[in-house]
């Protein structure tokens, strides 16, 4: 018994160079040499098809096509016009929308020139749902036009910035604190008279009511914010 495992130790030790060569020889081998002609495998392609975006309404981004012939509301939902087409400068922004509202005010043959900023959107993702302009009918009336077989021109962008201040103000205080995290602020009445924002309505707390005051302020063109707001629990 004792010449037996004698034997099979001595095979035992006699085996481990021949193993180890084996080893090395595996993992110190090269690669064997590209024949001509020879292409790697292309990597696997992504696959195709629409990519979820985490916070798609902040892309800011949407389509011409959903944006020109939509038809726009006023703050009540009522139709009162369209969008005919949208001027953009040199630098490829959008400066001003043109509008028509001939269903609203009985004139059919004018176009108006509004700031883009004037616009409110209600969108999803990339696909604006509603497009609204908070303005009554004198307001309207008494705005800048011109007729429809004109170009507008720079002075027409200037009147209308000049024409719709306040009202752009108000579209961009609503956008603004529509899109705080305090729910109750999207309630919240704006108006807007020579830079001067009016804040009315109700809020749940005294700390949402100095937030919405804050906000408002940081809108560009506002001189001073009157705020009106009450404080009503689950207001």
């Amino acid at each position: 018994m004792k010449a037996v495992m004698t034997v099979v130790a001595a095979l035992s030790v006699a085996a481990l160079p021949l193993a180890g060569g084996a080893v090395a020889q595996t993992s110190g081998s090269q690669p064997a040499p590209k024949q001509p002609g020879y292409q790697a495998p292309a990597a696997e392609k992504p696959a195709q098809g629409i990519r979820p975006v985490e916070k798609p309404d902040e892309l800011g981004l949407w389509r011409g096509s959903k944006i020109i012939g939509e038809n726009v509301k006023d703050a009540r939902g009522k139709s009162i016009g369209k969008i005919e087409d949208l001027m953009v400068d040199s630098n490829g922004r959008v400066v001003f929308a043109v509008m028509s509202f001939g269903g609203f005010l009985g004139i059919g043959d004018r176009y108006f020139a509004l700031p883009w900023n004037a616009l409110r959107f209600e969108h999803e993702g990339n696909d604006v749902k509603a497009v609204v302009l908070d303005v009554n009918k004198e307001t309207l009336e008494k705005a800048p036009s011109f007729a429809r077989d004109r170009s507008p021109s720079a002075s027409d962008r200037e009147q209308a910035r000049r024409y719709w201040g306040d009202t752009a103000i108000t579209a961009q205080v609503k956008s603004k604190l529509a899109a705080d995290r305090a729910s109750t602020l999207a309630r919240v009445d704006v108006d807007t008279r020579q830079g001067v924002v009016e804040l009315s309505g109700s809020v749940s707390d005294e700390r949402t009511k100095q937030r919405a005051t804050q906000l408002a302020r940081e809108v560009d063109g506002v001189k001073n914010v009157v705020n009106r707001l009450k404080v009503q629990a689950g207001g």
